[in-house]
């Protein structure tokens, strides 16, 4: 009798444990809906995903234009330090020329108080790659760097300003405080924290007044990037019809607005213009309309032959 309950036991056993290891087919696809959320969601270790706002230089312009990118946070890792990875990763663009100088890297993030401190390697003091053929545009490009990371880092209003700070490695001793010699020249001085650039960010009064500072200087060249695709490519004699404009002589531009979706925005500008004929016009508050591309603001050249009273194309 004995015997016979032993081997029961022992077959209850084996089947029990068969069950667990094979559980009834459809089991887990009937599982709630919840249930599957959940199993889903990422767990302690795994990347994360966010959608991010960096800043770029717009081609060879002393402004910035946005890009919108989808940025992975690896496990242990801030999105401060994410997004500023990203923002070294540079510009999507094509031709699009590096902000910081090879080899830079993000080693760590810390915030403190509206504050946030950015620790670069030594790298960051380098030369660009292409810096002795454009030696004059090292130091626009190091400042250009800084509003970008500003830009980025102070986007969602957590931050007020951006401390940088190097690693050295070699003399550990001094202070890790980013330094005048960043910009060029043999200053030792401690540069402050950076706040927000406006001169420097993608907003229409600034690229507004770009435009107009060189129609003033009829540099047609450095006028182009202001101008939409379709008025600086896709139409002939663009370069003639700005030539035909009149003398801007003085140009004052002032905040605008933007529309609902993003896509435009109208500055508006004090001008003085003078004809071929010597007659001078003066514009107040004129209302430049602009278009959003690949995150910057341009004119159609419709809107400056309209000036003075051209009929639209």
């Amino acid at each position: 009798m004995k015997k016979k309950l032993v081997l029961l036991i022992c077959l209850t056993a084996l089947l029990l444990c068969g069950c667990r290891q094979q559980p009834p087919a459809g089991l887990v696809a009937e599982l709630p809906e919840e249930a599957q959320i959940i199993a889903a969601e990422p767990q302690e270790g795994s990347s994360l995903q966010f959608t991010g706002t960096l800043y770029f230089r717009y081609g060879d312009t002393p402004l910035l234009r946005q890009e919108e990118r989808e940025i992975v946070m690896q496990p242990n890792e801030t999105r401060e330090k994410a997004l500023v990875s990203a923002l070294l990763e540079g510009s999507r663009e094509a031709g699009s020329r590096p902000l910081f100088p090879e080899k830079t890297e993000v080693l760590s993030t810390q915030a403190q108080d509206g504050m946030i401190y950015i620790t670069f390697n030594e790298a960051l003091y380098g030369r660009y790659a292409d810096e002795s053929r454009a030696p004059g545009e090292a130091s626009l490009r190091r400042e250009l760097a800084m509003a970008a990371l500003t830009a980025a880092l102070t986007e969602s209003g957590e931050y007020a300003a951006v401390q940088v700070l190097v690693r050295a490695e070699e003399n550990v001793g001094r202070s890790m405080r980013l330094t005048q010699g960043f910009f060029g020249g043999d200053d030792d001085g401690i540069v402050p924290p950076f706040t927000r650039q406006q001169d420097a960010l993608p907003t229409g009064s600034a690229y507004a007044r770009e435009l107009l500072e060189a129609w003033q200087a009829r540099d047609w060249e450095a006028l182009r990037p202001y101008l939409t695709a379709r008025s600086a490519s896709a139409q002939s004699g663009w370069e003639e019809r700005l030539a035909a404009l009149p003398v801007l002589i003085e140009a004052a531009v002032y905040e605008g607005t933007v529309s609902p979706d993003g896509g435009s925005a109208v500055v508006c500008a004090d001008l003085l213009l003078r004809d071929s004929t010597g007659a001078e016009r003066r514009l107040e508050a004129y209302p430049l309309r602009l278009v959003r591309e690949n995150g910057a603001w341009k004119a159609e050249l419709s809107q400056l032959t309209r000036m003075m009273g051209e009929e639209n194309e």
